[in-house]
């Protein structure tokens, strides 16, 4: 299973980006999965969703998000994540889940706002991610390199 951890300040990117790998990987498979940590539940249909709400998969709900990965059946899961989610805490957490089973990619969608205004934030979220988006988005290169595809 390939899990795309979605990582980001802005809400509306996040789900955008979420929908459009989706539709990308439907065509692949239908062993998709979503668990949704995102601040606000995500309005998407077609897809096996869990949601993962009352906390942050990097430290209140990173127990449940172990076991449910423990126990998942698909070929890709997403997991968009709060906004709240430290990166480095995050990055533990999955780092701890990789193996032969769970291979893991982290996207961090970066926008404007959050590298002015908290720079250090920015920094964290370039470093602890495997590939980085930089506003304005442009998600067709970045989506084919987290499921491993050429454009």
């Amino acid at each position: 299973m390939r899990l795309i951890a979605i990582t980001g300040m802005r809400h509306q990117p996040k789900a955008r980006f979420t929908q459009a790998l989706i539709e990308l990987l439907s065509a692949e498979t239908d062993r998709l999965a979503l668990m949704d940590n995102c601040d606000m539940p995500l309005a998407i249909d077609g897809v096996r969703r869990q949601r993962l709400a009352g906390g942050c998969v990097c430290c209140s709900l990173a127990p449940a998000l172990i076991s449910r990965l423990g126990r998942m059946d698909a070929d890709y899961a997403l997991l968009p994540v709060s906004a709240l989610a430290d990166p480095g805490a995050l990055a533990s957490i999955l780092n701890s889940l990789r193996s032969e089973r769970i291979q893991i990619t982290t996207m961090s969608l970066i926008d404007k706002l959050t590298q002015i205004r908290n720079p250090y934030l920015t920094r964290k979220l370039e470093s602890y991610s495997d590939i980085q988006l930089h506003e304005p988005f442009d998600v067709s290169e970045a989506m084919h390199a987290a499921i491993g595809a050429p454009p």
